[in-house]
């Protein structure tokens, strides 16, 4: 019997070097308002096509991860959109996906040792039982994960007192 491996997904992940030397100068630029489980400021710049303060400092500290990004990625891309998000205990972020085309991005800013990584969902289910796939990566504070913006993910309800904070973006083909 021939098996072949029929499909393949792509996360990258990238440990931004130094990042606990500009981690407190990001998060002290985030101004995020209460939304659906999270505190976020993903509507107060997006829907008004603002950038958000901390984007261009955040942008040259992960030049390196972006070059590397670039030299996977088969195409030219921009990069749309960027947001933070802050979960305190209790806080989640509910099942949903970025959209059809490009990659995204997820910037773990602020991540403890009791604090779960996103999870993410095969876009098929086992064939052997039915059940969602489910991949959660090994990550730490200062790890970025680039990712198919069309795949299914959730952050589920933190369990911690300390807080959970995440920078995102969106990458589209130029």
């Amino acid at each position: 019997m021939k098996i072949a491996q029929a499909f393949n997904i792509s996360i990258l992940s990238y440990n931004v070097e130094n990042w606990s030397e500009h981690k407190d100068e990001i998060i002290d630029m985030l101004d995020t308002e209460e939304c659906d489980g999270c505190q976020t400021d993903y509507f107060k710049y997006h829907e008004q096509n603002k950038i958000p303060p901390y984007a261009d400092k955040l942008f040259e500290i992960l030049q390196p991860a972006l070059k590397e990004f670039d030299g996977a990625y088969p195409k030219k891309f921009d990069i749309h959109n960027v947001w933070g998000q802050r979960y305190g205990r209790g806080g989640y972020h509910q099942l949903h996906n970025h959209g059809a085309l490009g990659y995204s991005a997820i910037l773990y800013a602020s991540l403890q040792s009791d604090h779960e990584a996103t999870t993410f969902f095969a876009p098929y289910l086992d064939f052997v039982d039915g059940n969602m796939i489910e991949y959660v990566p090994e990550v730490e504070e200062g790890d970025i994960i680039f990712f198919p913006s069309c795949l299914a993910h959730q952050c589920r309800a933190v369990q911690s007192d300390s807080e959970r904070i995440v920078f995102s973006f969106n990458i589209r083909n130029a």
